[in-house]
């Protein structure tokens, strides 16, 4: 073989070895900030809550959001975290987070916000729970209660079944995180447990307009798809979105 010719062979040999023993590109995991607001409540804690949607092709776990908390004049006043209250977040789902201030000075000097997302990729996990027959009604103290019962569908025991709530004000808002567990929160294959979750506070009840449930058990690895049962004035707007940062004011 010429030399010239041995280099066209070369030339048409390599590429074709290189696309052998390289695997094809994943997509990349990604997600975004929506619908969040900030709120103290009656003993002056600070909440930043609104929602992580997972707007890639994969599942995510372990989805932190760290808030950097700023005064009027820009300066930190604190530096918060906490994880979304879904630990396993499908694509296309928003998973809620509830952020902290507890110290009430802190809290009181907040005006403004940014916020980072970190998360890892994750396995599929089985939607193997229902939630179903959710109902809502006010108590004498006006606070919002939502009862409902979680289905297990899998061929083993649910155990620490977990049932958090989204709840939406009129714009699209996140107004309110809650979670609760079923009693019994362990749920044999194929069985059902009620559950009780409460908006602490007639304030924050009466703003609220819309919600969604969700059930998850993190020991036996199963979670559910999201279930809204109260249609009304609901509008899903998003109101801004942040992979690497999200900037907010206080209202």
């Amino acid at each position: 073989m010429t030399s010239s010719l041995f280099l066209v062979f070369l030339a048409l040999l390599v590429p074709a070895a290189f696309l052998a023993i390289v695997p094809p590109a994943r997509a990349a995991a990604s997600a975004v900030i929506q619908n969040d607001s900030m709120w103290i409540d009656s003993i002056g804690t600070l909440h930043i809550v609104g929602e992580v949607r997972n707007s890639g092709a994969g599942w995510l776990t372990f989805v932190e959001v760290t808030g950097t908390l700023r005064d009027s004049g820009n300066a930190i006043v604190d530096v918060v975290f906490t994880f979304t209250s879904l630990r396993y977040v499908p694509p296309n789902i928003a998973a809620p987070f509830d952020l902290m201030e507890t110290d009430t000075a802190k809290s009181a000097r907040v005006q403004s916000y940014t916020l980072l997302l970190d998360y890892q990729e994750s396995p599929e996990v089985p939607q193997k729970l229902v939630v179903m027959n959710a109902a809502q009604s006010t108590n004498s103290l006006g606070w919002l209660e939502i009862v409902g019962e979680v289905q297990n569908n899998a061929d083993a025991v649910s155990a620490y079944t977990e049932v958090t709530g989204t709840f939406y004000d009129a714009q699209g808002k996140v107004a309110y995180v809650g979670f609760t567990f079923t009693s019994p929160s362990e749920i044999p294959a194929g069985a059902i447990s009620p559950f009780k979750l409460s908006i602490i506070g007639s304030e924050r009840s009466s703003k609220v307009a819309q919600y969604t449930l969700f059930a998850e058990s993190t020991t036996s690895g199963f979670t559910s798809t999201p279930e809204t049962p109260w249609p009304g004035i609901f509008m899903a707007v998003v109101l801004a979105v942040g992979v690497v940062a999200l900037r907010r004011k206080r209202a």
